[in-house]
């Protein structure tokens, strides 16, 4: 018996779930944290509450000029640790250092967000599973094998080594033609519903937005699935699992979801 043109065009089911690293399953506050006390405790320096904000502002600003290609990693690297000593009133000269102990200190963190590991775990069983991240290619792998984490990816792409940069699609392109499937047939999770979002629909991915606080603009994004915790992303799938239809694709596609109370 032919299939029904519906059964025909409808969504083919989900195969491959991507992640980003940071704020999504690395729990990056606290690694920053830590690394960076350290890091300036080894040029006499303290970091109070007042410095940690001063490096995230100025790293937050060049990150986003690394994301818009105006600079490269090396820059990045190097310039973040500049200003701070800038601001700080402290020798400059001590930018190298203090971005080498950063580095290395970072990189030896293996924070989690709560869940990680057993979401992760859960996922794997039924899915492909990849890392897509804008870190820097040395610290966001040794940060995966700190966490012990590097086994659970099938494919782990960084933009520092394969050129591009998340939001240009591209870089999720690379991960899809690792894992061998196609853009409908898998979904990408980050906690920037713009930077993370972009990428995602632009590639042709679906899109779940990590976002913990539950901003109140969530509501009128009728586009955009959204999950407070990594469990829910589970729970969520499983969930579309159960209401997906063949002929029509799942019933759940496209709106958004919070976990049940």
């Amino acid at each position: 018996m032919a299939s029904s043109p519906t059964a025909r065009n409808s969504p083919p089911p989900l195969r491959a779930v991507l992640f980003d690293a940071d704020h999504t399953l690395l729990d990056t506050s606290k690694a920053e944290r830590c690394a960076l006390r350290a890091a300036l405790r080894g040029l006499s320096l303290r970091c109070p509450p007042a410095t940690l904000d001063a490096y995230r502002a100025i790293n937050g600003e060049l990150w986003g000029r690394y994301r818009r290609g105006e600079i490269d990693a090396a820059s990045l690297s190097r310039e973040r640790f500049r200003r701070l000593l800038q601001h700080l009133r402290a020798d400059e000269v001590g930018g190298a250092a203090l971005s080498a102990a950063y580095i290395d200190g970072i990189s030896r963190r293996g924070d989690l967000l709560p869940g990680c590991r057993s979401a992760l775990a859960r996922l794997k069983r039924r899915y492909r599973l990849g890392l897509v991240t804008n870190g820097l290619d040395r610290v966001q792998r040794s940060r995966l094998r700190a966490a012990r984490l590097e086994r659970c990816f099938d494919v782990v792409v960084t933009s520092e080594a394969c050129g591009f940069t998340k939001p240009d699609p591209r870089i999720l392109h690379v991960a899809l033609e690792a894992l061998g499937v196609d853009a409908a047939e898998a979904l990408y999770v980050g906690d920037d519903r713009e930077v993370d979002g972009g990428a995602a629909r632009a590639a042709g991915m679906g899109f779940v937005w990590m976002d913990p606080a539950g901003g109140v603009r969530a509501e009128a994004d009728a586009d955009v699935r959204r999950v407070r915790a990594l469990r829910d992303v589970v729970d969520l799938l499983a969930e579309e699992r159960a209401h997906y239809n063949p002929a029509s694709g799942s019933d759940l596609e496209g709106k958004p979801w919070t976990r049940p109370s």
